[in-house]
């Protein structure tokens, strides 16, 4: 049979609404359909564009802070990589809590071109400052318009003075590992108890061996079992150098929220920061899925070798760096329960 041949057959409206009712709701449909995609195409220019890398940079001048009670020149210079000028630019520097700075805020006249820099210049006045390693955080923040399109940038430079510990070796200030006969020396956790030498050594953990976690090759602490081979983390700034990925710590807990922020200085004056989050050393607590590097039955308490049954962890943790920058100080959390043996550089 041709379809020239066939009878049409009748639409039959269904009750309450009319053939030409569902026509026109087709209609409306359609209409809405086709407003909102000119909306969303609208939008989506606008999107890309917060969404595009940023494109101006800002670099803050050191001060001498060696010079205190002094007013010194801070200078921020703006350059504009983008491919549009910069417009109605202000510049705002904030110093360390309780400096003064002059003034507060810039404004640049002036439009600063595709490719093009503008310095200012801010005073700041250089109190006496305590002794001892003391970090004095500067941002400048940078709003404008054009440019990348982003609006606001904002640039922290950390300054720092006094002298960091030399190594992580020379902040060690707790017993951690001890001899069944000499236990009365070790206190990790506050209680007297230790780590047994005994136990680490039949694991082949002795003083100057090669433990391997979280990508790095640690040094035990190649000290005599009674001394001091762990540092608690109180803050303390160690000078370290090297650069690579990851820097990896070889730490045990002894709370059950041994957590804390490293702050890791660079050479070219910028900042880093990672959380450090190792278990407690019977594996409970703070970041249960840490890797265990070594692991013993029993510990060192006051009254002897005890708690057989249970067992008693060194983890490896680990932060990332700033990949190419030359590291110059690590700064440990402010948290006594975490016990850091060795940190390294991960390549």
């Amino acid at each position: 049979m041709s379809i020239e041949n066939q009878t049409p057959t009748p639409t039959t409206a269904r009750p309450g609404r009319t053939v030409g009712a569902i026509s026109a709701s087709a209609r409306a449909l359609g209409i809405l359909i086709a407003g909102t995609a000119l909306l969303l195409g609208a939008m989506l220019p606008a999107q890309a564009a917060t969404q595009a890398p940023y494109q101006i940079g800002v670099r803050l001048t050191p001060l001498d802070l060696a010079d205190q009670d002094t007013i010194q020149t801070l200078t921020v210079t703006v350059t504009n990589s983008s491919r549009q000028a910069m417009t109605e630019t202000t510049i705002a520097l904030n110093g360390p809590a309780g400096w003064t700075t002059a003034p507060a805020q810039r404004t640049v006249d002036d439009p600063i071109a595709a490719g093009g820099t503008v310095t200012e210049s801010f005073q700041v006045r250089v109190p006496t400052l305590r002794e001892g390693f003391r970090m004095h955080p500067f941002a400048a923040t940078v709003t404008y318009r054009g440019g990348d399109g982003h609006g606001t940038v904002v640039q922290e430079k950390v300054m720092t003075t006094g002298t960091p510990i030399a190594s992580l070796q020379e902040a060690y200030n707790n017993v951690g590992v001890t001899t069944l006969a000499a236990r009365a020396k070790g206190d990790f956790d506050g209680d007297g108890n230790s780590f047994s030498a005994e136990q680490l050594g039949e694991a082949g953990v002795v003083p100057g061996a090669a433990v391997e976690g979280a990508g790095a090759q640690f040094t035990w602490p190649d000290v005599k079992a009674g001394a001091q081979d762990n540092a608690t983390a109180t803050g303390q700034a160690i000078s370290l150098s090297g650069s690579g990925s990851d820097l990896a710590f070889l730490a045990a807990g002894s709370g059950l929220n041994a957590t804390g922020t490293a702050t890791v200085f660079y050479t070219d004056g910028t900042t880093s920061t990672g959380t450090i989050s190792v278990p407690n050393w019977t594996g409970a607590g703070a970041n249960p899925d840490a890797e265990v590097v070594a692991a013993t039955k029993g510990r060192n308490t006051p009254d002897g070798y005890a708690n057989e049954n249970g067992t008693y962890s060194v983890h490896a943790v680990s932060i990332p760096l700033e990949q190419g920058n030359q590291i110059e100080t690590v700064v440990l959390p402010g948290n006594g329960s975490i016990h850091v043996f060795d940190m390294q550089v991960v390549d």
